[in-house]
């Protein structure tokens, strides 16, 4: 990569984080007192503005209006995407594929409870102009077959049409989502293997297996907490990749409580990381640590890549904050209530 191209990937995409919202932003968001409010907030005063234009914010809803944020996101990658090196462009293609399996898991979910249809008001056409999927097939299909018939061209078909339901049988939407991410983050790390370079191909798997590692962690305190799985259960829902140890992960998996589990992984290397945070949900204490490691790494690695990977896991935290806050929003929470949501 030039130094020119990796000045400008470093220089744009720590020009977008600045842009990101403040605890100012905040406060104005807890003090909204609807969804469309919200909505009105964050298309006129802050950068969420282009992925809302047009929007009519009286007729916006929780469901049309988390997909129209992620725009931004996804928006965002594909702006850096034409500065950046192979290494930088393996990783677009990770975020651009995590996309579009989200497209495809809430197309299930709603084609799980007979409302297929309901995929139009939402997808992102917008960003057909860079996916390897086209959205408006997918709004177009009224049953799994016809979601395979319009996938079958793609690397999603495969996983697809192992799980293609019985007749009168539910989708197997977690398995289908855990076998897809399974995909993509393999075909993320062996390009990462192949990077030029000792020393970068270490920091790329470092902070990549990282980020699988907190993620991980989050499945287990979720589900262990809010969903009571047995051990065997959780240990069959965890990516099979990152940094801790497999037994590490068995011993969180086996452990009583969800309080058990963080004792555990304060043993761990992310054990400092913790001891830095103020958080108590599992969502809040991933997002947490997430945030300070990405925020080192974005403010002071000279590698683009990695600058590139810090940027989009901070935004990703800033989406998971305004849909807490939407959600508190909508079921009457106090502004002091939802302003200890999001993770800054």
């Amino acid at each position: 990569m030039s130094s020119k191209s990796s000045n400008a990937v470093l220089a744009k995409a720590r020009a977008m984080y600045g842009r990101s919202l403040k605890d100012s932003d905040y406060r104005q968001l807890a003090e909204c007192r609807t969804v469309p409010e919200i909505a009105s907030y964050l298309k006129t005063r802050t950068s969420y503005g282009k992925a809302l234009a047009g929007l009519v914010e009286g007729d916006i809803h929780r469901g049309q209006l988390e997909p129209l944020l992620k725009q931004e996101l996804y928006l965002d990658i594909y702006s850096l995407s034409r500065y950046t090196s192979d290494n930088s462009v393996a990783f677009s293609d990770f975020i651009i594929s995590k996309m579009e399996i989200e497209q495809i898991i809430r197309y299930l979910m709603l084609l799980n409870i007979n409302k297929p249809e309901d995929y139009a008001y939402s997808m992102p056409l917008s960003l057909d102009k860079f996916a390897d999927i086209s959205f408006g097939r997918i709004a177009r299909s009224r049953s799994y077959d016809d979601l395979l018939t319009n996938l079958r061209s793609t690397k999603y078909f495969s996983v697809l049409k192992e799980f293609r339901p019985r007749e009168n049988e539910k989708i197997k939407i977690s398995e289908i989502e855990l076998a897809l991410n399974k995909n993509n983050y393999g075909s993320a790390i062996e390009a990462m293997s192949k990077a030029k370079g000792k020393t970068e191909q270490k920091e790329l798997k470092d902070i990549f297996m990282a980020m699988l590692d907190f993620e991980n962690l989050s499945r287990i305190l979720r589900l262990k907490k809010y969903y009571s799985f047995e051990p065997e259960k959780i240990k069959e829902m965890l990516l099979p990749y990152g940094k801790l140890p497999k037994k590490a992960l068995e011993e969180m998996c086996d452990a009583d409580s969800a309080k058990d589990v963080l004792e555990l992984a304060r043993n761990s290397y992310i054990g400092k990381l913790m001891s830095k945070l103020q958080y108590s949900s599992p969502n809040q204490i991933t997002d947490a640590m997430r945030n300070i490691y990405c925020k080192h790494h974005l403010r002071l690695s000279p590698n683009p890549t990695i600058v590139m990977i810090s940027y989009v896991y901070l935004k990703e935290i800033e989406l998971h904050n305004i849909v807490n806050i939407i959600e508190a929003t909508r079921y009457g929470l106090s502004v002091d209530e939802k302003l200890r949501l999001p993770v800054r």
